[in-house]
């Protein structure tokens, strides 16, 4: 499946997306596409609060992940960021939110459907709470609940086809405020 969509950063692409059980797990294998050495530290994640989101590269390169099928990458690039925020409030439950759909998206890939079904129903919890502060606004840029309306019928439609596979004619792209 080829994803296209406009660029955020101008970060390089990881050297592959990683697909658990045919790839290297990029962490733990010395050939994985982010190894590091042994007692080396992953790289710094930067908070940056939701309105300074233009600045933080890491949820940007997220959304380039996202919308390029790096769907582990995304969850990884969101989840040091996600760590960092206050998880019950708005901007937590937003990142979680975007990490449990690229998650349901790779579970997806991988032919794992309830997988996908438990990521859904967990990330309509934390959607819900998002959509309940915010309304019809724009979170770190994105119209949130536009988007996560998109991704609802991507999967009401992909999860009752007798071949589940990614679309990418109505596939839920993160298009962010310019």
């Amino acid at each position: 499946m080829k994803l296209h969509a406009t660029r955020y950063t101008d970060l390089s692409w990881p050297e592959y997306r990683f697909l658990p059980g045919r790839d290297p797990h990029p962490h733990t294998y010395p050939e994985g596409h982010s190894s590091r050495s042994p007692g080396e530290s992953p790289p710094p994640v930067e908070f940056k609060s939701a309105d300074q989101w233009r600045e933080s590269v890491d949820y940007l390169f997220g959304c380039d992940l996202y919308n390029h099928g790096y769907w582990w990458e995304a969850h990884e690039t969101w989840e040091g960021l996600w760590q960092l925020t206050n998880k019950s409030q708005v901007q937590g439950q937003f990142l979680q939110t975007l990490i449990q759909v690229a998650a349901g998206h790779l579970k997806l890939h991988m032919g794992k459907l309830t997988g996908v079904e438990n990521l859904r129903q967990s990330a309509a919890r934390h959607s819900t709470y998002v959509i309940q502060q915010i309304g019809d606004s724009e979170l770190m840029g994105l119209p949130f609940k536009e988007w996560y309306g998109r991704v609802n019928e991507y999967y009401a439609h992909l999860l009752t086809s007798p071949d589940p596979q990614h679309d990418i004619k109505i596939y839920p792209y993160i298009a962010l405020r310019r």
